[in-house]
């Protein structure tokens, strides 16, 4: 269990900022500042160490913080021993209990007025994660319990309803619920690890996530109908995937490689995959701000088949998918930015090469680099998207040929299995040539990390802005 460090520095009267050169949280509180890693299980009072036995790690918009931090760095930061009751009195959410009635404060009746509502259930899969979401007043002071092969989740009022329920096989196997009812049950998959669990305010939400490796799902097929209201049976929760909506609001980043296949390496011990990591999480952070619900399809090291990358996305009802690699040439002095979409039919050799490339290395986690029927059938899937992705990937190339201030190499079309299958606009964008010693050596610089996840955002948000608002067609002759 954990609490938001936003509420600690409200109920101590401190502050919660950004420290300018490593962008970790800071955490200002009686005059001393405690730096806190989202990297490592480290906070740093006034540059004094303290280790954690957990990660903080940013959830839902809120910094999570173990709740060992009130025992191990309060007291460097107070000078003193601090008591966890007294925590929990100003920060009731953090330890998921409930305050004794002595020391409840009384609900405000707008909060009243909410007890006994319904609590929605919705889900969001990656292949190291699942993560549920209870949304509502009494999702709050709902009551979790772990056992050997289950989680129980049981509402103490209120009633359960959703719809994302079928979310595969691996970490989490299966959810079980009856709408209305008050008692939710979740599988566990042989690929679980842990849970962490995450109450927020405004709205009010309990966050549960499991970690993991090995999610796989099964994609809703393209032209998935949906049932007409009331059609459910409403003794048993439905299921199926989360409902595509109108709105532009949800964005899949898939971050190149993991595992143990590391994409383009360097002598110097660079890695593709980890590289790549960094710039989807930094990419995810902006995107969030602005707005956006963004999955990644990994946030740790693992491996994820080709094909589960898609499928992730399809599953989650993107609106956009795009997959951040970096390049590799033999010859040192290739330079600058690649911007991909399907096609059967390579632009040159050179995108063959690097298609084939990426499609081999793949299938060590179990991709199938399958350039038959199956991506006929997806290419013309993809017909549908063509323009757009096309135009989000000159976007994402303009952008990146400003900010390398290189040639143009242009959009380039080429069969990628990670591209198969995505019911959305798809690209896939080579960021620079991790081959080459100077683009190599910017890619490490944080700040040109930063300046590449917002070249990708701006990309993004001016595709937004032209999805809201479409051209409108010429006027008819």
């Amino acid at each position: 269990m954990g609490f938001c460090a936003e509420d600690l520095a409200a109920a101590l009267k401190g502050s919660l900022g950004k420290d300018p050169v490593s962008h970790y949280p800071v955490l200002t509180l009686r005059g001393k500042r405690t730096l806190i890693s989202t990297a490592s299980a480290l906070a740093s009072v006034d540059g004094k160490i303290v280790r954690l036995q957990e990660s903080p790690a940013v959830i839902e918009g809120c910094l999570w913080l173990p709740a060992e931090f009130l025992t191990s760095v309060l007291p460097q930061i107070l000078g003193g021993p601090v008591a966890v009751r007294g925590a929990e009195a100003k920060a009731p959410l953090a330890e998921g209990k409930v305050p004794p009635k002595g020391e409840a404060k009384p609900e405000p009746k707008a909060a009243q007025a909410q007890k006994g509502a319904s609590v929605s259930v919705g889900a969001e899969v990656a292949a190291d994660s699942v993560r549920l979401t209870l949304a509502g007043k009494d999702a709050v002071l709902a009551d979790v319990a772990q056992g050997s092969n289950e989680i129980v989740v049981t509402l103490a009022e209120g009633g359960l309803t959703g719809t994302a329920q079928d979310v595969g096989a691996g970490i989490v196997d299966g959810i079980a619920f009856n709408q209305g009812g008050r008692t939710l049950k979740v599988a566990l998959g042989p690929g679980f690890k842990r849970l962490e669990s995450l109450k927020l305010r405004d709205p009010d939400r309990l966050v549960l996530v499991f970690k993991g490796e090995g999610q796989r799902v099964n994609p809703p097929p393209p032209d998935d109908v949906q049932a007409a209201p009331g059609t459910a049976d409403a003794g048993t929760a439905p299921g199926g995937p989360p409902r595509k909506t109108a709105a532009f609001d949800t964005v899949v980043l898939d971050p190149g490689h993991g595992g143990s296949d590391t994409g383009a390496t360097t002598a110097g011990g660079l890695q593709e995959k980890d590289l790549t990591l960094v710039l989807a999480q930094k990419t995810a952070a902006l995107l969030e701000k602005a707005g956006l619900r963004v999955i990644l399809t990994r946030s740790t090291d693992t491996q994820v088949p080709l094909v589960q990358r898609t499928a992730i996305a399809n599953y989650n009802r993107a609106d956009l998918f795009l997959s951040i690699h970096l390049n590799s040439s033999p010859a040192p002095s290739a330079r600058g930015t690649e911007t991909y979409f399907l096609s059967r039919n390579a632009t040159d050799l050179w995108s063959t090469q690097l298609a084939a490339k990426e499609n081999t290395e793949g299938t060590a986690s179990g991709a199938t680099a399958d350039s038959g029927l199956n991506l006929v059938l997806w290419e013309l899937a993809q017909t549908s998207y063509i323009v757009e992705s096309s135009v989000l990937a000159e976007a994402i190339q303009q952008e990146f040929n400003t900010l390398l201030g290189t040639t143009d190499r242009g959009v380039r079309q080429a069969p990628f299995v990670v591209l198969e299958g995505a019911q959305m606009p798809a690209v896939l964008v080579e960021v620079a040539f991790l081959s080459n010693p100077d683009e190599s050596k910017r890619l490490t610089d944080p700040a040109f990390q930063d300046q590449v996840a917002q070249g990708l955002t701006q990309s993004i948000l001016a595709f937004k802005a032209r999805y809201d608002k479409p051209e409108a067609p010429p006027p008819a002759s």
